[in-house]
């Protein structure tokens, strides 16, 4: 498993290191972060309960994670070989192509799902779910704790979204290349 997903990291993540850390989700999970651990203690001193908000994110991010992965199987089977080539075909000095960045949001979508899942079953195993997040009497370390399980879910949140917008505008450029195909086979002599 580590060898693999080393080679993940090293050829598809590492290309794009700049654009996953200076993005607005890694800005906004430090807000994110940074307000569990400033407000958390007054805000979630009574409610929700652990085990109501790891249910419900366990639910969440199951969905998110298969849906990621349907969307990179059907990726990967794209009907239309020339539109397939358009977008495989990389741009002057840039280390990756439309196509293999699509593929990217699906799968690093997809991974970061799966590793909320293996922090939210560990939450589930090891905390009293009957507690509040964060009760009146908390510690540091379980701030920090539920304030990166926050920030981590806040990411897959924002990735799940930039997933969805990803798959739109994929749809759109399959469209308008679809119809400008269209154009030209009306405009061509050979169908007049």
């Amino acid at each position: 498993m580590l060898r693999p997903l080393s080679q993940y990291f090293r050829d598809e993540a590492s290309p794009r290191w700049r654009k996953i850390v200076f993005s607005p989700e890694t800005y906004l999970i430090s807000v994110v972060i940074a307000c569990f651990a400033t407000f958390g203690g007054h805000l979630f001193a009574e409610s929700p309960k652990i085990s109501d908000m790891t249910t419900g994110l366990i639910a969440y991010a199951s969905i998110a994670l298969g849906f990621c992965v349907a969307g990179l199987t059907i990726s990967l089977t794209l009907p239309e070989p020339r539109f397939t080539l358009k977008l495989a075909r990389r741009k002057d000095g840039e280390p990756t192509s439309a196509y293999s960045d699509l593929l990217f949001v699906f799968s690093w979508t997809a991974i970061a799902h799966w590793f909320a899942l293996i922090i939210l079953f560990a939450v589930v195993l090891f905390a009293d779910g009957a507690k509040t997040l964060l009760p009146p009497d908390h510690s540091t370390l379980r701030t920090a704790v539920v304030a990166c399980v926050g920030g981590l879910c806040a990411y897959c949140f924002c990735y799940f979204l930039i997933t969805l917008i990803t798959l739109s505008q994929v749809g759109n450029l399959y469209i308008k290349d679809l119809a400008k195909r269209a154009e030209q086979e009306k405009d061509s002599p050979a169908t007049q």
